[in-house]
């Protein structure tokens, strides 16, 4: 089973130890943050208190200052013209600005160097691990070294690991002509390339393998095993054809090519159109739901969940391919996809998938749900207008799914929790903290508990706090707890969110802390900063950290918390963690 994380985020600087804090509810261990980076996150816990995490901004790139554009150099207070780019020595500031800048994520600029921001990472239960299967070390091959992201998304109790990787990136160049007759000039870009979007990988520790996909037209195509059970079923999802407006666009890129009016290379032609797919959000449910954002996630390629077995050395045996809940409509060109997150040790995989609000299939129309993928066939939990978006984050063994929607909530777009029983077709909506707070459960165990994250402020705020949440869903009359209360008042920590929860009630979280270092300049500067934490349960009462001492303690790593943390909320993410683009 897993537990569908939210996505990923970007804060700040390497750390003061903070002791294991005593709770009435909860112990808590730190993990300690490898230190070529500066924030872990958590991402999954298993039976044997092994857990998957995510290490996030490295501290130790090498950027080359002759490989960004003007523009970008400008924007960290660099002059192109007049500073000595191979010599010149970034600032602290300068640095953190920079990686921020080239990471995948937000790297606009083909032209510019590209950097590996996320790491995935293996906590065995004395150190973490990172793999890289993907990054390029071989200084005399053309990929460019720390240029490539991995992340781990499941984790069964043979300590399996499955997740994904980007393709290292080469720089290339584009000649094309400007102007006619004499005044024809010959112009070079530089740009980078990438072998694909990204591929799956599967880990033992020993050995790692990978896989293609299906299609890989033009970018390589795109992979990514989400989870996996203990028969060693692996859910995902991978490219199995170009979309149609995708095609047309590729077919007017070759075009221009073969009649020599191109400004850049095909390559580049095609993975502008995929970044701007990739970030866009969905426009319908703002014109017509809300004035909220949600992240649409898109691609190129036309995607589908996938479902294989696997051997005990990651060999694929068989695979299945599962649609989307309703066809293309005839009117609608842009990709239609579906995607597995989650998988249960019954065989049965949860996720999300385009379908069409009210089964208009209308371009305008177009919303993710959650889906169930059983048997051959892909289901909806609901066909309920009262839903405008979702997905399906976790299943247990006892086949309990757990998800959110978006729903019209007094006049405004809310994240709401549902649990469903797949066996007494049963959706409950979840109770949350109130009335209106975007809640988002991350994992259940087989006990139906589940954690995840929600609001815990009632009022009018754009950007509301978020908490760390448990609730036990088998529990007659049971109530959200507000994982800050769980454990101790002066631990230091603010609990933001909780990825995993074992069959012992081990539970995986985000805990963010107030930490200080010293800039270029000799001032102190705070921070916040993520740990992954691990909750180890003991007999006791929840404390009430409401008193005035205990507030002020932790509000320095509440404050602002909620920008940082709202990334988590790459939605699509739900294409979010799951399909987490990053």
């Amino acid at each position: 089973m897993k537990k569908f994380t939210l996505g990923a985020l970007g804060i700040a600087i390497a750390a003061t130890l903070i002791p294991s804090a005593q709770a009435d509810i909860f112990t808590v261990q730190e993990i300690e943050t490898p230190e070529n980076v500066r924030h872990l996150f958590p991402y999954g816990i298993n039976d044997n208190r092994h857990s998957i995490v995510l290490g996030q901004f490295p501290l130790d790139i090498e950027i080359d200052l002759t490989k960004l554009t003007s523009g970008t150099l400008a924007s960290v207070g660099i002059n192109s013209e007049e500073d000595d780019l191979e010599n010149y020595e970034l600032s602290q500031a300068q640095y953190d600005a920079l990686i921020n800048r080239l990471r995948d994520k937000n790297n606009t600029q083909i032209e510019n160097q590209r950097v590996t921001y996320y790491y995935a990472g293996y906590f065995n239960g004395q150190d973490v691990i990172f793999n890289e299967v993907f990054n390029d070390t071989d200084p005399d091959t053309p990929e460019m070294a720390d240029s490539s992201d991995h992340l781990f998304n499941g984790l069964n109790n043979n300590n399996v690991r499955v997740g994904w990787g980007t393709a290292p990136y080469e720089f290339k160049e584009f000649t094309y002509t400007v102007g006619e007759g004499d005044s024809a000039e010959q112009v070079t870009q530089r740009y980078t390339e990438r072998a694909f979007i990204r591929q799956a990988i599967w880990s033992d520790g020993l050995t790692t393998q990978t896989y293609a996909a299906p299609e890989q037209a033009y970018l390589g195509g795109e992979t990514a095993m989400m989870d996996i059970n203990d028969q060693n079923l692996a859910v995902g999802f991978a490219s199995v054809a170009l979309s149609p407006a995708s095609q047309a666009f590729a077919d007017t890129c070759e075009e221009r090519i073969a009649d020599g009016t191109a400004t850049r290379s095909l390559y580049s032609c095609m993975w502008q159109r995929w970044f701007n797919l990739s970030t866009s959000t969905a426009t319908n449910l703002q014109s017509f739901y809300s004035r909220a954002t949600v992240p649409a996630d898109r691609s190129i390629y036309d995607i589908n969940a996938v479902i294989w077995q696997l051997d005990a050395n990651g060999n694929v045996i068989s695979s299945q391919q599962y649609p989307p809940l309703m066809e293309r409509g005839e009117e609608d060109d842009g990709d239609f996809s579906s995607y597995a997150f989650a998988v249960n040790n019954n065989g049965i995989a949860v996720g999300q998938s385009w379908t069409y609000f009210e089964g208009v299939q209308e371009e305008a129309r177009r919303i993710k749900m959650p889906a169930l993928f059983i048997d051959g066939e892909t289901l909806p939990v609901t066909e309920s207008t009262d839903y405008l978006w979702g997905a399906a984050t976790d299943i247990n063994d006892e086949n309990l799914v757990v998800g959110f929607f978006i729903k019209r909530v007094q006049g405004i777009n809310r994240y709401v929790g549902f649990s469903y029983d797949i066996d007494s077709d049963t959706l409950t909506e979840l109770p949350s903290f109130f009335n209106g707070s975007s809640t988002i459960p991350t994992a259940v165990n087989n006990q139906g508990v589940i954690v995840g994250t929600a609001e815990i402020d009632a009022d009018l705020s754009a950007q509301r706090r978020r908490v760390g949440f448990m609730y036990e869903s088998q529990v007659a009359g049971a109530a959200f707890i507000n994982l800050n209360d769980a454990i101790a008042c002066d631990s230091g920590y603010f609990i933001a969110s909780a990825e995993g929860i074992n069959a012992n009630g081990e539970v995986v979280a985000t805990g963010i802390v107030a930490e200080q270092s010293t800039d270029d300049n000799g001032e102190t500067v705070t921070r916040q900063v993520a740990k992954t934490l691990i909750f180890d349960p003991v007999a006791g009462e929840l404390n009430n950290c409401t008193g005035e001492e205990e507030r002020i303690e932790r509000q320095g790593a509440a404050t602002g918390i909620w920008g940082f943390i709202s990334m988590l909320l790459i939605g699509g993410l739900i294409t979010v963690r799951r399909k987490l683009r990053i």
